[in-house]
């Protein structure tokens, strides 16, 4: 037991219980947690420990034997007793938990943690926060053009066009470019321009600072993958109709030009071609038959598709006469449509692509004066198809799209005012989608059926007999429209593995005022600007 050897004769007196460890790192593991004590989320090896009154330079002793923690003992730390009972605990957390208990604190430098006080530890730091300030206000200034190759130094504008009757599109705003990154990142003395027509970020500064600021730009000014967009729009339109009717007509002639008869169909003439195949005729001087109807059949119990046609004329008892028409017909057609647009954009930029018609609408109005007038004014509407996605790239090789898709068409058979009508299937939404995958972000059904029977009362309703009376007709339409997006990245920048992700702020922040560490005073020491050395450009330095 070289740790209660170590142990000092009053510790040694005490009363001391079994310390247990679980189980020991091998040399590089060791090796590794040493480098990563103080860092967030960092568990060290598991610990029992059980003492009463031990000296706390004795339990970092032990720590250094069994772990390889290389440990330096301020002579802030006093020799003060300290009673642990922890079983499967980090040691790290044990530690801390010691050090914070007796008022210590550790200052990690490297692979050496130094104990010492706390208040000791934030007094030196305040010291060297003061020589750093003193150190800013008294360095010299350097200015250094950082010339970008693919990010914009100022922002730039959103170009583009919002046509169409959505009335709306993919979100987005203009690119706020570097130039807001680092003008939060220089010092109090520092200053940050913009030199649009090079795109070349001036930056002005300590030169602690502008290595940092350096850094962080070559970081962010890197390619951005490209994306090619392709949607499909298809709409679908089934129709089935059938359509069975019949039609009867009687006739009875007596003595003295008595004569009797009715039916379903028109009168004979027209059937012979003086006349319209249901029309209301209904003149008695145009019945070349003594029968006093003044009212033709609107042809109602007639097949309106009919394609064909069976007729039957026959006599029966004495003089009387019977006519009978079958008219049968079924429509049956299939349209598809598919539109196809597609564009290529950067990641995070929107895109717009549109082909389409505009319509002139006129509308009149008064003049205003009192002669009258009317002013005509046209307006063009917009029929459009149109695709418009701002799309943004993951690092899991997936796509995330902001998509609007619009397929408008002109509707001629409903007008007003001789202004056509307008059919519009549009989509706008937000979905994730694999690489060179395709997936249906919407869709729409419309399904109508119709079952319609034209009957002659009373005379329908008689068993079998009934059906000589009746017309028939069943329809259905269907309507279908579905929305396919399918992504492709066509380039995608390659990640540096040897750039860091953490960036050292050497100098205090002090634009704006609200970042810098403590309130600067208006008595502040200015700086010289003649003394302010110029270095020549560079385009990308490596950090």
């Amino acid at each position: 037991m070289n740790f209660l050897q170590k142990t000092s004769d009053g510790c040694r007196k005490a009363i001391f219980a079994m310390i247990l460890v679980s189980s020991f790192a091998v040399a590089a593991n060791a090796q590794r947690d040493c480098k990563t004590y103080g860092c967030a989320g960092f568990v060290g090896e598991p610990i029992n420990l059980k003492v009463v009154n031990a000296d706390i330079r004795d339990i970092l002793n032990y720590i250094t034997e069994q772990y390889g923690i290389n440990f330096v003992i301020d002579n802030s730390v006093k020799q003060v007793p300290v009673t642990v009972n922890v079983n499967e605990v980090p040691w790290n957390v044990a530690l801390d938990s010691v050090l914070q208990s007796q008022d210590l604190s550790v200052q990690v430098n490297g692979p050496i943690l130094r104990v010492a006080e706390a208040k000791k530890l934030n007094e030196e730091y305040e010291v060297a926060r003061k020589n750093n300030e003193g150190k800013l206000d008294n360095s010299p200034l350097y200015t250094e053009f950082i010339r970008l190759n693919y990010a914009n130094a100022g922002g730039s504008q959103q170009t583009g066009f919002t046509t169409g009757t959505s009335g709306g599109g993919a979100g987005g705003g203009a690119d706020q470019g570097i130039l807001g990154v680092v003008k939060k990142r220089i010092s109090r003395r520092g200053a940050v321009e913009v030199d649009s027509r090079s795109n070349t970020l001036i930056v002005t500064d300590v030169r602690e600072n502008i290595d940092a600021i350096r850094q962080l730009v070559f970081l962010l000014d890197q390619p951005e993958p490209q994306v090619e967009i392709e949607a499909r729009i298809v709409i679908a339109s089934r129709n089935f109709s059938r359509d069975l009717g019949i039609q009867l007509s009687g006739m009875v002639l007596g003595k003295n030009g008595r004569a009797a008869g009715g039916g379903t169909l028109p009168y004979p003439q027209q059937q012979q071609g003086t006349g319209g195949s249901g029309g209301s005729g209904g003149n008695q001087s145009s019945n070349p038959l003594p029968i006093p109807i003044n009212q033709d059949p609107n042809n109602n119990l007639a097949s309106q598709i009919a394609n064909t046609v069976i007729g039957l004329t026959t006599g029966v008892f004495g003089t009387a006469q019977i006519n009978l028409l079958l008219t049968a017909g079924e429509q049956k057609g299939q349209a598809k449509i598919v539109a196809t647009p597609r564009v290529t954009t950067l990641n995070k930029q929107k895109a717009q692509i549109e082909s389409g018609t505009q319509i002139p609408v006129v509308t009149t109005q008064n003049s205003g004066n009192n002669s009258g007038g009317v002013v005509f004014t046209t307006t063009f509407v917009s029929v459009p198809l149109r695709l418009e996605v701002i799309p943004q790239v993951t690092d899991a090789g997936t796509v995330v799209l902001d998509v609007v898709a619009e397929n408008s068409s002109i509707n001629s058979a409903v007008a007003v005012g001789g202004t056509p009508a307008i059919n519009t299937q549009r989509m706008q939404t937000k979905v994730t989608v694999p690489d060179g995958g395709t997936t249906v972000v919407g869709g729409a059904l419309l399904d109508s059926e119709s079952d319609d029977t034209f009957r002659t009362p009373g005379l329908s309703r008689i068993p079998l007999l009934g059906n000589l009376f009746k017309r028939k007709a069943v329809g259905r339409t269907t309507n279908e429209i579905l929305f396919f997006i399918t992504p492709r990245i066509q380039s995608q920048a390659k990640p540096d593995t040897q750039r860091p992700t953490t960036i050292l702020q050497p100098v205090p922040l002090g634009n704006p005022q609200s970042n810098s560490t403590k309130e600067e005073p208006t008595t502040s020491v200015q700086p010289n600007p003649v003394q302010m050395p110029v270095k020549p450009v560079e385009s990308n330095p490596k950090p």
